[in-house]
């Protein structure tokens, strides 16, 4: 009896057991958005913050990583430079939209409606290149340009992936006004494993795009 107990607790401790993986696993993403989310503090560094963590997703999706923190901060470093400038400028083209579409709704001027649509295309198109940007800056050498114009014609060449990755972000934005409760369940998600969870998601999808870019020079 003694033997049976100890080979089932050999067992369910295994390292190779299914239940075993899954909590590695999901104790690996919690501390991945840990790591994401104080690479963003000085909020300058968002940009290179989701560069690194987008680094080590596009690994998990083929069980390709090794140690989680030695790993993002190889990544953070590596990417600093380019990940902040895609970041900053998103940032700027995003604060640009805000304000202007904040500016058309004080006026309150029928005839600026369609300003306002092309403020929400723009939009639209804007998040479209910064959700494929930080991955391609992951995964391949380009210059900062070449980011930008690859992020747009990949979205392109793959819309119905696009709109996938675009449909994922529903759930997150249903909880943000559906109510208070859910509001705060929201961010007690993101705080948690949010962040690296959705990216890991993401990833499952980056890599079947980038397979057939996989021709480049990759980091």
């Amino acid at each position: 009896m003694s033997e049976k107990r100890s080979n089932l607790v050999s067992t369910i401790f295994n390292l190779d057991n299914g239940v075993m993986r899954f909590f590695s696993r999901v104790f690996d993403i919690v501390v991945l958005n840990l790591l994401f989310l104080i690479g963003c503090i000085p909020i300058v560094t968002i940009g290179a913050s989701l560069t690194a963590m987008y680094s080590i997703t596009l690994k998990m999706a083929r069980n390709e990583e090794s140690h989680i923190v030695r790993g993002f901060i190889k990544a953070f470093k590596l990417n600093f430079k380019q990940g902040t400038i895609v970041g900053m400028i998103s940032i700027i083209i995003a604060l640009f939209i805000i304000i202007d579409l904040k500016i058309i709704s004080i006026i309150g001027d029928d005839k600026l409606k369609i300003l306002q649509v092309l403020c929400y295309i723009v939009a639209i198109w804007a998040y479209i290149i910064a959700l494929y940007s930080f991955p391609i800056i992951a995964r391949f050498v380009h210059t900062t340009k070449e980011v930008f114009k690859n992020s747009f014609m990949i979205s392109i060449v793959n819309f119905k992936w696009t709109i996938l990755l675009i449909l994922m972000n529903i759930p997150f934005i249903s909880m943000l006004f559906y109510s208070e409760v859910s509001m705060l369940l929201l961010f007690t998600i993101l705080i948690i494993c949010g962040f690296s969870g959705l990216a890991l998601i993401q990833s499952f999808i980056f890599r079947k795009i980038f397979d057939k870019y996989e021709n480049y020079d990759v980091n």
